[in-house]
């Protein structure tokens, strides 16, 4: 009979967790596998018992904090694919603003994904793969999700005709500066609904 895959699945979570935090302080180049055992408080060949080696944690530590993206922006109906279901932006008002903002409020707010940010931005030139994933989470995929959402905007009538490709990004731009500057959630907030407000007034389609 098998051993109890449960406890491993938490060990590794939690080497994840830790890892990522320890990479966020140091840096991915400077990170040692001493470091992370440390950091979970295990002996070094325990930790080798779980992954093979620092690149193994980093890829298991991306992925966890990734899935743990999609589920945040899918349990507030925010896309997190383009595949996904976009009807809760096809409205108006306070219920368009709610899940604009929890479509970017991990971003600013969640403790794993602005670590995995930090970690990517200090590494990202000096390491393609690095450089890649940081373009995809936070400029690549909130560009395809904006493109999904003002086709399906413009479809329905909400919005006038437009460039959806320099829409989205003329959407996204503001909050990207706003991560790369390190703002606050609260004041990004503030932002990204004045944006909000100030984008629709441009884009809704006149009556």
């Amino acid at each position: 009979m098998g051993r109890p895959s449960g406890p491993t699945r938490d060990t590794k979570r939690l080497i994840c967790e830790r890892a990522l935090e320890v990479f966020a302080e140091k840096g991915y180049a400077a990170t040692t596998m001493r470091d992370v055992a440390a950091a979970v408080g295990m002996r070094d060949a325990s930790l080798y018992s779980h992954f093979p080696g620092k690149q193994a944690i980093f890829d298991a530590a991306v992925a966890h904090q990734l899935d743990r993206l999609t589920q945040a922006l899918r349990s507030r109906r925010a896309l997190a694919h383009p595949a996904d279901d976009p009807s809760a932006y096809l409205t108006d008002g306070p219920a368009l603003a709610e899940v604009v903002l929890a479509s970017y409020e991990p971003l600013f707010a969640d403790a794993g994904i602005v670590r995995l940010r930090h970690v990517l931005e200090g590494a990202r030139h000096a390491d393609p793969r690095c450089d890649e994933l940081y373009r995809t989470v936070f400029i690549e995929r909130p560009l395809e999700l904006q493109r999904t959402i003002f086709s399906r905007l413009v479809d329905a009538g909400l919005f006038s005709p437009c460039d959806v490709a320099l829409a989205a990004r003329q959407f996204h731009s503001p909050v990207f500066l706003a991560l790369c500057e390190d703002m606050p959630w609260p004041q990004a907030r503030d932002l990204v609904e004045r944006h909000l407000n100030a984008f629709l007034a441009q884009h809704r389609a006149k009556e």
